[in-house]
């Protein structure tokens, strides 16, 4: 999934500490190999996001099913199944002059994550709206 010569830094890695990736040519080059983000949403935030978001958020480049996304991604709210997923295109990110923090394992998990300090705009939703996971 990733290119062989990622480095995923270690959970303890503070997010400030995080390299970044601010143009898509260095994406490129970089770690995610033309491969989507995944941001897995709450029923209570279905649409929240269809205009993009200023917000920070963490994705991952792995898909899970709602009960392993629990697990995998240490995800707050344990209780709550995130059923539906938004795939996030970086390099709409990146052509938005905004940056891609990452990749480092998840903290209390076994995944991947990356984090967009300033969120993502509208046109970096590769549906436009969240897809249902099974």
């Amino acid at each position: 999934m990733l290119q062989r010569t990622t480095t995923i830094l270690p959970r303890g890695t503070r997010d400030e500490e995080l390299p970044g990736f601010h143009s898509p040519d260095r994406l490129t080059v970089g770690s995610l190999n033309g491969r989507l983000l995944l941001r897995y949403v709450p029923a209570t935030r279905l649409g929240l996001y269809a205009n993009g978001s200023d917000d920070q958020h963490w994705l991952t480049p792995t898909a899970y099913d709602p009960c392993s996304a629990q697990s995998w991604l240490a995800l707050p709210s344990p209780q709550i199944l995130r059923r539906h997923v938004m795939l996030i295109d970086p390099f709409e990110v990146l052509a938005d002059s905004r940056p891609i923090a990452g990749p480092r394992w998840v903290r209390f998990g076994g995944g991947i994550e990356y984090l967009l300090p300033r969120g993502f705009p509208k046109s970096a939703l590769a549906l436009g709206w969240e897809m249902e996971v099974r």
